[in-house]
């Protein structure tokens, strides 16, 4: 027992390690903002943070947080709960045209919207925009978590003579608090690190106003602090939401669905679930794409295909290579996370987080600053792949601590006592259950590295070009003929993973099963 002890201890240690080694390498950003701030003097960062300017614009950014997260959490409960409880044939397929808008980044439905109106702006165009950008996130969470529900408690309420309102309320709504909560931080990550809608549309939130003073006034410092305000509204943000879900009970892997006899045929459910998903599907799919569509058509300047396909493979190739170092640094701090709720793995999971909100604009500076200190890595492939995986490792994270908890550790147990080594184990059993989540959340992270903006502006070699990039430079000159073809590419291409992130979870299902055959053929 006591060697047993001493090889999980030095385990958990070299696991420490690791993680600890990822960390650092994530908070070179923050550790940039730090030294880059303390450049200012004491009297002029009060000056700064004290301004009327700076107030305006951290105000402007809490409203369009909370409008956004509230119309997410309205909207998401909403729709979720009518396509997984009202009876209509084939609703599961209504997922499909409501995740779509997760390929479509949040500049191209600006540019688009700006295209069919031309005097859109301010502070209500830039939350209908984001609400457009990051609704999927709030539905892909919830749907997954009805797909978990407890139908027992459901079956009392029931006999309790409870309405199907309340039952949603005072029922499910407990039962999936913890997924709201989590679509609440992706949502509010998102917006508070949106940089390409709020800047077409004039308003000037905290990543705007960082942008513009790094570019326009080369107040490097001055743009450093107010990152380090960024920091602290994400940290606060992230906090409020870990006190909101510290209560909420871990569901069990092993919960069964059976909420099939539940569903509502109540025709004015039916026809108000179908006017909510045809809303959406029009204002986020049907008008960005058909305005795309006619620009791509009615384009009278030829279009360069060999541009084109050398943007789209340029993009896909350091998206992909970024998902990969993403994962690779996500294995250490996902298994820490997964082990338990230790201090360390618990502020290990929050600075991913705070360091997930940064806009790309402050990583591509401080990779900047250090990249240009490396000699051959300075503004090569490979330092804008570490740059995706930086911006973009709490997908890669949470997808791998998830996956690793659907493993029971006593499956592996009974694995060892079989004479099986840690290799088979691996092989036969926690690589086969955890393998579907881990896809996902790659493929997540693909998909939102291949669509990232400032990052790719700053860092990208030099006379590389990618699809963002480029629907970027004719979008910002109002030339959206131009950028019509490789705004469309890029979606062509995001829907592909966009359309397996949207498909029923059955993979998932298959892994949990097995674990529980594994237990009922131990007790056999």
């Amino acid at each position: 027992m006591s060697d047993t002890l001493t090889r999980s201890g030095r385990t958990s240690s070299r696991l420490v390690a690791l993680a600890s080694a990822v960390l650092l390498v994530t908070f070179i950003p923050l550790f940039y903002l730090v030294i880059r701030a303390a450049e200012k003097p004491v009297g002029a960062i009060a000056d700064l943070l004290l301004r009327p300017r700076t107030v305006e614009i951290v105000a402007t950014t809490a409203i369009i947080l909370v409008a956004v997260v509230l119309i997410n959490v309205l909207l998401g409960t909403l729709i979720a709960a009518g396509i997984h409880f009202v009876r209509l044939p084939y609703a599961h397929l209504l997922i499909i045209p409501m995740i779509l808008p997760l390929a479509i980044p949040s500049y191209v439905f600006t540019y688009t919207w700006i295209a069919l109106v031309p005097d859109l702006s301010g502070v209500v165009a830039a939350i209908f925009i984001l609400v457009l950008t990051t609704l999927p996130y709030m539905m892909l969470s919830i749907v997954i978590a009805l797909r978990r529900l407890d139908s027992g408690l459901i079956e009392v309420a029931r006999t309790l003579g409870l309405s199907k309102t309340a039952i949603l309320f005072r029922v499910v709504t407990p039962q999936i608090k913890g997924a709201i909560s989590a679509g609440s931080l992706l949502s509010g990550l998102y917006v508070l690190s949106d940089f390409g809608a709020v800047s077409l549309l004039n308003v000037t939130t905290l990543t705007v106003s960082i942008q513009n003073l790094f570019k326009s006034t080369y107040d490097r410092s001055g743009a450093a602090i107010m990152a380090l305000v960024l920091v602290a509204a994400s940290t606060v943000f992230i906090a409020l939401e870990s006190g909101l879900k510290r209560r909420q009970a871990n569901e069990s892997a092993s919960r069964r669905t059976g909420t099939k006899h539940l569903r509502i045929s109540n025709s004015s459910a039916r026809i108000s679930l179908l006017v909510l998903v045809s809303a959406y599907t029009f204002v986020g799919v049907i008008a960005p794409i058909s305005v795309l569509l006619s620009r791509f058509f009615s384009n009278s300047a030829p279009i360069q295909w060999a541009e084109l396909f050398s943007a789209g493979l340029s993009a896909v190739s350091i998206a992909a290579a970024g998902a990969g170092l993403a994962l690779l640094f996500s294995i250490p701090l996902g298994a820490l996370v997964a082990q338990g709720s230790s201090r360390f793995a618990l502020f290990s999971e929050k600075a991913v987080l705070v360091s997930h909100a940064l806009p790309g604009v402050v990583i591509g500076l401080a990779l900047v600053s250090l990249g240009s200190k490396l000699g051959p890595l300075y503004q090569s492939v490979a330092l804008l792949a570490f740059a995706y995986a930086i911006l973009f490792l709490a997908k890669s994270v949470a997808a791998m601590n998830y996956s690793l908890q659907l493993i029971s550790p006593s499956v592996k147990e009974a694995a060892a006592t079989l004479g099986k080594s840690k290799g088979e184990i691996a092989r036969t059993i926690t690589f086969p259950i955890a393998f579907p989540s881990i896809a996902l959340g790659t493929l997540l992270v693909f998909l939102t590295a291949m669509k990232e903006l400032p990052a790719t502006l700053m860092l990208r070699p030099i006379g590389m070009e990618t699809l963002a990039t480029q629907v970027w430079s004719y979008a910002a000159v109002s030339k959206f003929n131009e950028a019509a073809p490789y705004a469309l590419l890029l979606i062509i291409i995001a829907a592909v993973p966009t359309f397996l992130l949207s498909l029923p979870r059955e993979a998932l299902d298959r892994p949990r099963n097995s674990v529980r055959d594994l237990q009922l053929g131990e007790s056999r």
